[in-house]
């Protein structure tokens, strides 16, 4: 089995082939992290303030341990907020205090900044339109929102940009690993696998477990190799501090109810990521399986992947609770899991998107898989009764 696993492995991942997933991987991660820089960027009715390292060398200069009401003091003392240290307090008080600056606020406002984000969160639920949710479920999630009671204004811009861009960038890995692994069903004379998937009785099972294996094999490790290359790219120019920051000191989950750091958010997308990459695999491995020519497989892929494009442009949410929050794209790379509050209820109970929609993906994985071993056997057993009719046994 080793030694077919590896033979497969080099069949599908050429030393060509493989250079070319590592650049595209380093380009993917240099040109995001050059773009996250840039858009640090100051400008005003002048013109040109500072560059994007500028700002970011300012906020690492001046990165305190203070709290975020300290920080609101201090920014309504100062006046204007010009650099990064200065505009996030001021974001996250125009979210909080709508139409307000932190100059505007007054001191009761300022200590009952959190108060307010709680106060916030509740209408949202008691407002929504897409979801009724039972006063059990309200109180659930303001039980999970009321466990910030603080934030830290400290120094944490390189998780905030690797945690937002990550979206973008597990989607296109996943695409890439799809079409590497499509091969893998196909024969290859080279390798004379045919020949030795019909040359015993177990042959041909043998043989396609251990492309199945190969298939997630390779998978993982180009997977894994992508996202820790993306990490340390994505992180250098801002930094590795800020990581056990909680998540709502970034604009994007501010009233996200959960209460978790920026790693923590990092791991749930590489965990969600990789959730995402055993749905691909086993798509592909089924797809692999049922068409007969490569080519036709890629189209195949490739059409499913521009569907899910096109679903993520219509914004529906309908579309997306009941199909796409299921698939790759939105599993993989959307932060509304963390803001949205989506629940769906099960047997009488009630599950958050976050945890139902890997779990549901994870069944589905197998299914697709289960349907794919069941042709192999299929195939293998007609493969083997032909072989006995041609040497004249019954």
């Amino acid at each position: 089995m080793k030694s077919i696993v590896k033979v497969e492995s080099k069949r599908i991942l050429k030393t060509e082939l493989l250079i070319v997933f590592c650049a595209a991987v380093l380009i993917l991660s240099a040109s995001s992290s050059y773009q996250s820089v840039k858009s640090y960027e100051l400008w005003n009715r002048d013109g040109f303030v500072a560059s994007g390292w500028e700002n970011l060398k300012h906020g690492k200069e001046n990165e305190e341990s203070r709290s975020m009401e300290e920080a609101i003091v201090m920014l309504k003392r100062s006046g204007e907020a010009v650099f990064v240290n200065e505009t996030n307090i001021e974001k996250l008080v125009a979210l909080n205090y709508p139409d307000k600056k932190a100059g505007d606020l007054s001191d009761e406002e300022i200590n009952s900044f959190f108060e307010n984000r709680l106060r916030t969160i509740k209408r949202r639920l008691d407002e929504s339109s897409n979801f009724n949710y039972t006063e059990s479920e309200k109180d659930r999630f303001m039980e999970k929102a009321g466990e910030l009671t603080g934030l830290k204004a400290g120094f944490s811009e390189g998780w905030k940009n690797l945690n937002h861009d990550m979206g973008s960038f597990i989607p296109l890995c996943l695409i890439m690993i799809s079409i590497i692994i499509m091969p893998l069903f196909a024969d290859d004379a080279q390798t004379k696998m045919k020949e030795l998937g019909q040359s015993t009785k177990n042959g041909k099972k043998r043989l396609d477990l251990a492309r199945i294996t190969t298939a997630f094999g390779v998978g993982s490790i180009l997977y894994f190799v992508a996202v820790i290359s993306y990490f340390f790219i994505k992180m250098i120019p801002f930094g590795f501090s800020g990581g056990g920051e909680y998540i709502q000191s970034s604009e994007d989950t501010f009233f996200s109810v959960f209460h978790i750091t920026y790693a923590e958010q990092f791991m749930w997308n590489c965990i969600r990521g990789y959730i995402a990459l055993i749905f691909v695999v086993s798509m592909t491995i089924l797809i692999s399986v049922l068409m007969e020519r490569i080519m036709a497989g890629i189209v195949v892929v490739s059409f499913y992947w521009i569907l899910l494009f096109i679903m993520e442009k219509m914004i529906s949410f309908e579309v997306n609770h009941v199909f796409a929050n299921f698939m790759p794209l939105r599993l993989s790379g959307s932060k509304d899991f963390y803001t949205h509050n989506e629940i769906y209820r099960f047997a009488g109970k009630t599950f958050d998107a976050m945890i139902w929609c890997p779990a549901v993906v994870i069944v589905l994985s197998a299914f697709m898989v289960g349907i794919a071993v069941s042709l192999c056997l299929r195939s293998a057993s007609r493969i083997y009764r032909q072989n006995r009719k041609k040497c004249g046994l019954h």
